[in-house]
């Protein structure tokens, strides 16, 4: 976007966000829709998480897709906007903002994300020669949603404790950004090898509500099923079948957070054939039943 044409876009301070003192701010997309679709920019820091849905985030002079399941950090001072796609599911997404004072007490009002370089915590997480520009595709529910959910709750609550409670979220929140920023398990991998992988992991969001085999992933990417086991176990550090069950159940999670559905048709709609095997898996991954994760939200 051409510097001329800056003036002409809204500008939120962090006195448009921050009351009562309080340096960190969560909604949903869906309680201020006023500038969805409308580029503007902000003196603080914004981590976005779809829920659902897909839209087009134009960035500057850039555009690019995100789907439920991705993060994108955005700059202070960036303009830019996310223009919800009208097909398909409705675009909801978290909306975390917060100066770096939150964080970090000697950063300035208008630090920018990069500042946390200088950060004895987060200083070593990040990536050498590492722009962050960040956009981080297709995260299960699990790694980032039920992080921003827990973020929400504590400060829509205000219970005793909340700003601390939330900036220790936050914080968790910003290592695993860093973690996956710098994290590729899969260098020594072939391109062809890698496509073979993501098609694969395509294939599996497309189809994890339906009945699914190891043998039947392979064939889809013309590998020997023996084969595609190894190749997926190097590249993702789980084995097919475990990736398969952490799809099913991080949706499960995204339903019993923002839907009332029992959690029989929750059951169902993930791809589990008998409510015996969704408790197993679900129990083994969140360590709480369906019931229990539900009341905890």
């Amino acid at each position: 976007m051409k510097t001329s044409n800056l003036q002409q876009v809204p500008y939120f301070d962090n006195r448009s966000f921050f009351k009562d003192s309080c340096p960190v701010y969560i909604q949903l997309s869906t309680e201020f829709p006023k500038y969805v679709g409308v580029m503007h920019r902000h003196q603080f820091v914004e981590i976005v998480y779809i829920l659902s849905g897909e839209a087009t985030h134009t960035v500057g002079d850039r555009e690019y897709t995100v789907k439920s399941g991705d993060v994108v950090v955005i700059n202070c001072g960036v303009p830019h906007k996310f223009t919800a796609s009208t097909t398909g599911e409705l675009f909801v997404a978290y909306d975390l903002m917060f100066g770096l004072p939150f964080i970090d007490p000697n950063a300035g009002n208008d630090a920018a994300f990069e500042s946390l370089k200088d950060s004895y915590l987060f200083g070593p997480l990040f990536p050498a020669d590492e722009t962050p520009d960040i956009h981080i595709s297709g995260k299960r529910y699990g790694s980032y949603g039920d992080l921003f959910t827990r973020i929400y709750h504590a400060l829509k609550g205000k219970e005793r404790g909340y700003l601390e409670l939330s900036r220790a979220y936050v914080i968790e929140l910003l290592v695993k950004i860093l973690k996956d920023m710098g994290r590729d398990g899969s260098k020594e991998l072939t391109s062809e090898n890698k496509k073979a992988v993501f098609a694969a992991i395509s294939y599996m969001e497309r189809r994890y509500n339906n009945p699914l085999t190891v043998e039947d992933i392979a064939a889809q990417v013309f590998l020997s099923p023996e084969y595609f086991r190894k190749l997926f176990k190097k590249m993702t550090g789980e084995s097919v079948r475990t990736y398969l069950h952490g799809l099913r159940v991080d949706e499960a999670c995204r339903l019993l957070t923002v839907t009332d559905m029992s959690i029989q048709d929750i059951s169902i709609a993930v791809g589990y054939q008998d409510m015996k095997s969704f408790y197993q898996a679900f129990k083994q991954k969140t360590g709480k039943t369906p019931k229990e994760y539900r009341n905890h939200q």
